[in-house]
């Protein structure tokens, strides 16, 4: 086997085994997604319907710059 023929080889299976690994996440990600989450007692957060305020984060709000008046000439 010459060089061309092997780079040719590990090319066409590194990307029939990408596309294998692809299709295999994607079912993954599809029953993942079909299981419906568990109400856990601790999380207090599954029965909230009010408006929901970030837990970690506090808001920045900048301050007003009042606008410069242009310079006369």
């Amino acid at each position: 086997m010459d060089l061309v023929s092997i780079l040719a080889t590990v090319i066409l299976v590194t990307t029939i085994g990408t596309m294998v690994i692809g299709v295999g996440a994607y079912y993954a990600f599809k029953l993942r997604d079909k299981r419906k989450p568990n109400k856990k007692k601790a999380d207090d957060t599954l029965d909230d319907t009010g408006k929901k305020e970030p837990v970690f984060l506090n808001r920045y709000v900048p301050q007003a710059v009042p606008p410069t008046p242009p310079e006369q000439p």
